[in-house]
């Protein structure tokens, strides 16, 4: 990328959608979005997330309508949201197969409910691969790291204190125009303390830290100086601690599963941090304060009544799948809050065959590896603007394919809206980005006019 192709690009720029989306991110890493109510009157709900996806679609579209060209030629790897798209066209017949029972069974409303946020995240998908530039990416992970280390810090102070800063911040500060919901900062059954952070459930949290936490490693490998390094792989600790404190086994699975991605897609480049992390995970310990009950749990050393509890209904359900294998029961209709009218399966994927069936479950897996695979070149290379987000991105997606089989996504949606933005940034990574400055169109253009008058000339 040439200085050219750096000029308007975030956070150097007046163009709105990227401070929507960085705003947005903001959003996902420290308010509570679906815990905030705005206060109106609406026949759906009126979610915060909502309103924000919303926002952002209206600003794209008036840019689409108003804006002019600004010389960029963006070629985007084929069949970019083809995954995407089928999904959201099987989610839809798997619907209308089942109407019937789903009405009569009054599960409409919360099968309509995750299709909106279904077609919430198609919408941003998209805004976001085509408005997103290359020379943003950076800048874009690095804020990612900023907005974790933050809400693992929170997170830390949460479980040191009790005090859930995220959900008692936005009451005070959104109390004039929305309704927050109560923090869940409290006891559970198995004897655990609910740490959330902004989100609803530790499950949540720890799935968006250890999305984030493969960006401080990208950063730290591909530092040029110790100093920028270390700084990295500290903040790299911090988010890994945040993930640990909530006492849960996705504490420590999907931070290990993001960062040993990262190592296997790039071995030569982060052989060399090896001895920095096992440094690393010794400071993770001791921001996390010792805590190292999710390591025993994981390890079968805790209350099995947890593990008991998720694989308890897997048998009973076998029915339900064999009867709807190919296109399941209907997209939305398994309410898993209801935990005294649905089984729980804890488990997005068991979700998605009992919903959507088979197929709708390779859809899924395609349209999570899909950008993964679209940017295996671009994570490989050293281009300081394209390698360590494409690398970074790619092993928080593998880390949230791994989360999925640990709860269902669809009902705390800050690991849905990561996801969809990480995927974007591998596209944008993949794709071939060119700018044709405007002073080189206008030239270009007088020289053909010229050499028409010349040739018109020269013929009479």
């Amino acid at each position: 990328m040439n200085a050219l192709q750096r000029i308007d690009s975030w956070p150097h720029t007046r163009r709105p959608l990227p401070w929507l989306f960085a705003g947005f991110l903001a959003s996902v890493f420290l308010i509570p979005v679906d815990g905030v109510h705005l206060k109106v009157s609406l026949p759906f709900s009126s979610d915060y997330g909502r309103f924000f996806i919303l926002l952002i679609a209206i600003v794209w579209l008036g840019g689409v309508v108003l804006g002019r060209r600004r010389g960029r030629v963006r070629l985007r790897p084929r069949y970019w949201a083809t995954a995407l798209i089928a999904f959201l066209a099987i989610a839809m017949l798997s619907i209308v197969l089942n109407y019937p029972r789903i009405t009569n069974l009054g599960e409409l409303s919360v099968a309509e409910k995750k299709l909106f946020v279904l077609f919430g995240l198609l919408a941003l998908f998209a805004i976001f691969t085509v408005s997103l530039r290359v020379t943003e990416l950076r800048a874009f992970g690095a804020l990612i790291v900023v907005l974790a280390t933050i809400t693992s810090l929170g997170t830390i102070y949460e479980q040191k204190t009790g005090n859930n800063i995220f959900y008692s911040t936005a009451s005070s500060v959104l109390s004039p125009i929305a309704h927050v919901d109560a923090a869940p900062t409290e006891g559970e059954k198995f004897g655990r303390p609910m740490i959330a952070g902004p989100t609803r459930h530790a499950l949540s949290v720890d799935s968006l830290l250890g999305m984030a936490a493969p960006f401080a490693v990208a950063f730290a490998a591909f530092s040029p100086t110790l100093r920028r390094r270390l700084l990295w792989g500290l903040l790299a600790c911090i988010i890994v601690s945040g993930a640990l404190v909530t006492q849960r086994r996705s504490g420590v699975v999907v931070p290990t599963v993001a960062i040993l991605a990262i190592f296997a897609m790039r071995p030569r480049k982060f052989l060399p941090l090896a001895p920095y992390a096992v440094v690393a995970a010794m400071l993770a310990l001791v921001f996390a304060g010792g805590h190292i009950n999710a390591i025993t749990q994981l390890t079968n050393g805790g209350d099995q009544a947890s593990t008991d509890g998720r694989t308890a209904d897997y048998e009973a359900v076998v029915p339900d799948v064999l009867s709807h294998p190919a296109i399941g029961r209907g997209f939305g209709t398994h309410n898993s809050l209801l935990h005294d009218t649905y089984r729980i399966f804890d488990n997005g994927y068991l979700d998605l065959v009992y919903e959507v069936g088979l197929i709708g479950l390779l859809v899924w897996l395609a349209m999570v590896l899909l950008p993964v695979f679209q940017a295996r070149y671009a994570a490989r290379s050293d281009n300081p603007l394209r390698g360590p987000p494409a690398l970074a991105a790619s092993a928080g997606l593998l880390a949230f394919g791994v989360a999925m089989a640990l709860y269902d996504v669809f009902s705390f949606p800050q690991a849905l809206y990561l996801f969809v933005f990480m995927a974007a940034m591998c596209t944008c990574a993949a794709s071939v980005e060119r700018v044709v400055p405007r002073i080189s169109v206008r030239r270009v253009a007088g020289a053909t006019r010229r050499r028409r008058e010349r040739s018109l000339s020269g013929a009479a």
